[in-house]
Order: C-alpha cells, then sequence, then structure tokens
C-alpha cells in the first residue's frame, strides 16, 4: 500500500511500443514520487519500452493481455487496478476503451479519468472501423473528466469530430527528455560502419514504425532524385513494421540498395541522432505530434517534415526546419536539396531546433502541466 496522502495513479496503455509508450514511460518516471504513487499497465509486446523501465525506480508494473477484439478477462484485471486509484490516466483509443468501461462498473467507487489522445484522426483506419471508433469515442465522452490532447491539431480534431466539451480537453504538448539527446559523444565513423554507412556521407534519417500512415513512396522518390545529384548522400531508416517488404522492394526497383539502410528496431537512438546530419520524417495522412521530431531537434538536427497534424507546432518552417506538402515528391526533393547543399543552413537550424525543444518540449514542462490536469480532480 502506499503512503497516505500519496495521489494513487495508474497509467494504461495498450502497447509498449511506439510514441504512446514512450510518453507514458516519461510521464510516470517524471511525476513527483512525493505526491504520487504510480504504476503502470500495458502488455508486453516487444517494444521499445519495457518492464524494467518502471521497475527499476519502484514503479508497480502490471503486465496486461489485451490482444485484438474485446477481452472480458483484460476488462477484469482492469476493474481490479482501477478499483484501487484515485486517477486512471489512458493512454489511446483502445486502452480508453477498456479502461473507462472498467472504471464505470465500479460506480460511485470509480477513479477519475483523463485520457491522453494518441492519434485520434487515424485516417489509415478502413472507414467502417474509423466510424465506429468515432461512434465509441462519443458515447464513452461522458465517462472522461479531462481529455489532454498531445497537440492543438488533435484538440481542434477531437472537437470538431464532436467528442467532449471545450474545457474537458486540453493541449500539453509531448515532451523529451533533452538532455539525453544533447551534446552526445560518439565515434561517428565507427558507429556508421556498424550499419555499414559510409563514413564521408551526409546521413538522411527517419525513425519510425514501419506501417501505413508513414510515406515511404514519397520519401524514397525524393531521395532516388536526389541521389542522383549528390553520390555522398545517404538514407538510414530505423525501425520496423509491415511494411517492411514493400520498402525493401521499392528500396531495390529504385537501385537504391547501397544508398539506404534498413537497421530495424534500435535502442540507441541519441546515437543515431548524434551521427546524423538531417532527420526527416513523411507521412501521408495525419501526424500528432511525433516524438522523434522533437528528438531530432533535441539533438540539434534540422528537421524536414510531412505539413500535417501537429508537426508545425514544433517545426518552425525555414527556422529549424522544412515542411512539405503530403505526398509532394517535387516538394521534398526540393527541401532535400536545400539542406544537402546549404550545410551553414543546416547548423542554424539545427541549433534553433535545440533551443525550440529545450523552451516548448521538454519531460519538465509537460509532467507540469499534466499535473496541473490532475489538481482539481482531487478536490473534495
Amino acid at each position: 500500500m502506499p503512503p497516505a496522502g500519496l495521489v494513487r495513479l495508474l497509467h494504461l496503455v495498450a502497447s509498449s511500443r511506439g510514441g504512446g509508450a514512450a510518453h507514458v514511460r516519461d510521464l510516470a518516471l517524471g511525476l513527483d514520487p512525493a505526491r504520487f504513487a504510480v504504476q503502470v499497465a500495458m502488455p508486453e509486446d516487444g517494444g521499445n519500452v519495457r518492464r524494467e523501465d518502471f521497475e527499476t525506480v519502484g514503479i508497480p508494473f502490471h503486465r496486461l493481455d489485451i490482444a485484438a477484439g474485446f477481452s472480458l478477462q483484460a476488462l477484469g484485471h482492469i476493474r481490479r487496478l482501477a478499483s484501487e486509484v484515485d486517477i486512471l490516466h489512458i493512454h489511446g483509443a483502445r486502452a480508453a476503451l477498456f479502461g473507462r468501461l472498467a472504471a464505470a462498473s465500479l460506480g460511485r467507487h470509480r477513479p477519475r479519468v483523463v485520457y491522453t489522445i494518441h492519434g485520434f484522426a487515424a485516417p489509415h483506419y478502413p472507414r467502417p472501423r474509423r466510424g465506429l471508433l468515432l461512434t465509441i469515442e462519443r458515447v464513452l465522452a461522458p465517462l472522461t473528466d479531462r481529455f489532454i490532447a498531445v497537440c492543438r491539431a488533435e484538440r481542434e480534431a477531437f472537437l470538431a469530430a464532436g467528442v467532449g466539451r471545450p474545457e474537458q480537453v486540453q493541449v500539453v504538448w509531448n515532451g523529451v527528455d533533452v538532455a539525453c539527446f544533447q551534446h552526445v559523444q560518439i565515434d561517428r565513423a565507427a558507429w556508421r560502419a556498424a550499419l555499414r554507412v559510409p563514413p564521408d556521407t551526409l546521413l538522411i534519417t527517419t525513425i519510425c514504425r514501419l506501417y501505413r500512415p508513414r510515406d515511404f513512396d514519397t520519401l524514397l522518390r525524393a531521395f532516388r532524385l536526389v541521389s542522383d545529384d549528390h553520390p555522398t548522400v545517404h538514407l538510414l531508416i530505423v525501425g520496423d513494421g509491415p511494411l517492411r517488404p514493400q520498402v525493401e522492394r521499392q528500396v531495390e526497383a529504385l537501385s537504391l540498395t547501397h544508398r539506404v539502410t534498413l537497421a530495424g528496431w534500435r535502442d540507441d537512438l541519441p546515437s543515431v541522432y548524434a551521427a546524423s546530419d538531417v532527420y526527416i520524417l513523411t507521412t501521408w495522412g495525419w501526424e500528432g505530434l511525433p516524438l522523434t521530431v522533437l528528438e531530432a531537434m533535441a539533438a540539434g538536427l534540422p528537421v524536414i517534415a510531412t505539413d500535417a497534424g501537429g508537426v508545425p507546432e514544433a517545426v518552425a518552417d525555414g527556422e529549424t526546419g522544412l515542411l512539405v506538402a503530403r505526398c509532394d515528391v517535387d516538394g521534398l526533393t526540393r527541401a532535400l536539396r536545400a539542406l544537402i547543399e546549404h550545410p551553414a543552413r543546416r547548423r542554424a537550424m539545427g541549433a534553433a531546433g535545440r533551443a525550440r525543444a529545450a523552451a516548448h518540449f521538454t519531460v519538465e514542462r509537460m509532467v507540469a502541466q499534466t499535473t496541473t490536469i490532475y489538481k482539481p480532480l482531487l478536490r473534495g
């Protein structure tokens, strides 16, 4: 049992993969242990966030089994956990479904419910599934005390869909551990050699899950065009997912096998950024506020990204990076050339991005603003 007087808080997320899980980790570890008794519940599904991230600092971890479909067993497990806390903080649509149903079943003993929206717009879902998700969100909104959107664009999309009331939905920008990505010392030549990246190349890096919202077609076609004129440019793709075979086929079809490295998932992201010269992220649909964009800025890299969702809230176009319209091969080619051919501009944008990340996108800021949202829920 936690000491008397502490706020009992459970973070619930439906996967250990990707930005949502990393967000939960950073938030859970950042909350003041003198004020909060934090627990975390998530699956152990081979993602980038692990049980030991929490248990090594004394945060209880509960393994969830939330498979595809609806699970009464999982619902019962979450109900038991929710019955012992003051605040249930749910992350993402799937956790929000299970978490709110479990909390509602506790009646007047239910915890207060906070829901952080991660990728609500989800245009990559088939239309029937997307319609069902919107209906579920509208039905369950009255069971939610506060919504947190990770960017202003997410908040606007949520309210436009008729979910929640304006006073319920607050924006807390994602944050990253800025210090973790600054001034990282590596042997760039050795690190690149380990990934079979030539040591003297200008390295353009993307880090993401290889799944449908990511626009690798535009990225690879634009890279093919710039690589013709710039033989020392190399593309590094860090991540994995269902699109990997398709990406590999396109790399081969464009004769880019020796110019593109698919590195899979890696745990040494600070070193990845330190070894890179430009960060790039392309999508054909919606974006929230991608953590990798914030990490790249913190690492001092100029960012090229699709102008979608919350990305323009982070990347100041022309100052910390360059924004490109969706699926615009020519625009992306121009942006790549603008940074490849102007080293001084790359350095200036990288420095401006580092300063912007430190000012607006820190874990400390995210935790403080989230704590402020928790406070009024506990009055009385």
